[in-house]
C-alpha cells in the first residue's frame, strides 16, 4: 500500500470517509461518487480518501490465468490528477492487489485495511459494490463491521447506465463522441517520457513515447491530440498500437509527435487528451511507405487545429 497526500491543509489525524473502486476512466457515475464523498466530509468533518489498487482485480487474475488483460482508459497518475486537480480527495490509497490482498475475507478487509491502516468510520460506494475473498463482500458487510455506509444507486445517462465497460465499447469502436458523452471528458493517459527506438528522429518525425507497462489502451489507432507537458499544451498526432511496421515486440505503445516542436522531453510527465480519430493502425510494406502516411497524417492534423483556431477567432 502506498498513501498519496493531496491537500496539505487536511488534519490527517480525522476520521476518514473512504471510497473504494477501480474508477477506470473517472467517468461521470464516478463523479456522482466523489462529490457524495465530498458531502459526507463536509457533514461529518471527516478526511477524504480515494481507495484504488494496482493492478486493478480483473487485470491480476488474467495474468494469472495468462489472458490478455482487459483495457484501460485511464492510468494511475490520471486518477491521481483528476482527484487532485478537482479538488475531489484528500489523500490517494493505492493497493498492490496480488494473492495476499485477493484472499482477504471481507472482515479482514474492512478490520485490518480500512479500520487499522486508514482509520475509516464510513465508506461511499456503488450499490453493487463486491470485495473480499473471491468478491464475497458486500456493503451490508461494512455495517457488520461497524461502518456507516452510503450505497450509490446507478447512474444513467440517456437510458445507457454509465459505467467503465460501457465506455470501453465505445472506445474500442473509436467512438469517441460517445466516449466524451459518458465520461465528461476526452480520454487522457499520463505517464513519463521514455526513450523509444528514435527512428521517428531519422525521418525527421521526432516523438515522445509514454510508457504503459503492462496496461493495455481502451483506443488503438492514430489520433488527433494535445500533450500536456509543465503547463504547456502541444498540438500532436498520437499513435496507440503495437507499431507492427517497425516492430515484433508484441506489447502496446503510446507515442505523439508533436506538431512543429522538438524538444528533449525524457523524463517528463506528460498527459495525451485524445481529440479525433485519423484512421486505424495497419503494416505498411516498408518505412517509406509508412513516413509518406505518416506526412499526411501531420498535414491533416495541422489542417484540423488550424480550423479550430479560426472557428475560435484566434
Amino acid at each position: 500500500m502506498y498513501r498519496i497526500k493531496l491537500n496539505p491543509n487536511v488534519n490527517y489525524e480525522l476520521p476518514a470517509v473512504a471510497t473504494i473502486g477501480n474508477f477506470d476512466g473517472l467517468h461521470l457515475g464516478h463523479l456522482q461518487l466523489f462529490k457524495q464523498l465530498n458531502l459526507l466530509a463536509s457533514q461529518y468533518t471527516y478526511r477524504r480518501l480515494v481507495i484504488t489498487f494496482e493492478p486493478l482485480p480483473l487485470e491480476y487474475f488474467s495474468d494469472q490465468k495468462k489472458k490478455l488483460r482487459p483495457s484501460r482508459l485511464s492510468l494511475l497518475r490520471d486518477k491521481f490528477k483528476f482527484l487532485r486537480d478537482n479538488n475531489l480527495a484528500d489523500e490517494l490509497v493505492v493497493i498492490h492487489f496480488g494473492q495476499s490482498i485477493a484472499n482477504l475475507s471481507p472482515g479482514q478487509f474492512i478490520h485490518n485495511l480500512l479500520k487499522q491502516d486508514l482509520g475509516v468510520v464510513h465508506v461511499a460506494v456503488g450499490h453493487d459494490f463486491k470485495f473480499g475473498k473471491k468478491a464475497s463482500g458486500t456493503i451490508d458487510d461494512f455495517a457488520k463491521y461497524g461502518l456507516k455506509t452510503y450505497d450509490m444507486p446507478p447512474f444513467y445517462l440517456n437510458e445507457y447506465r454509465v459505467s467503465s465497460s460501457l465506455i470501453r465499447d465505445f472506445a474500442s469502436n473509436n467512438k469517441l463522441d460517445e466516449v466524451k458523452k459518458f465520461l465528461g471528458h476526452n480520454i487522457t493517459y499520463t505517464s513519463r517520457v521514455i526513450y523509444g527506438n528514435q527512428l521517428g528522429r531519422k525521418f525527421n518525425v521526432p516523438t515522445i513515447n509514454l510508457s504503459l507497462g503492462l496496461n493495455c489502451p481502451a483506443l488503438w489507432g492514430i489520433y488527433i491530440a494535445h500533450v500536456y507537458i509543465d503547463g504547456i499544451c502541444y498540438n500532436s498526432v498520437a499513435s496507440i498500437g503495437k507499431n507492427p511496421t517497425v516492430s515484433t515486440v508484441d506489447n502496446y505503445k503510446l507515442e505523439a509527435h508533436l506538431l512543429d516542436v522538438n524538444l528533449d522531453l525524457y523524463g517528463k510527465i506528460a498527459t495525451i487528451e485524445i481529440l479525433e480519430f485519423m484512421r486505424e493502425e495497419r503494416k505498411f510494406d516498408d518505412l517509406d511507405s509508412l513516413f509518406k502516411q505518416i506526412y499526411t497524417d501531420l498535414q491533416m492534423a495541422r489542417d484540423y487545429f488550424m480550423r479550430k483556431a479560426e472557428i475560435n477567432g484566434l
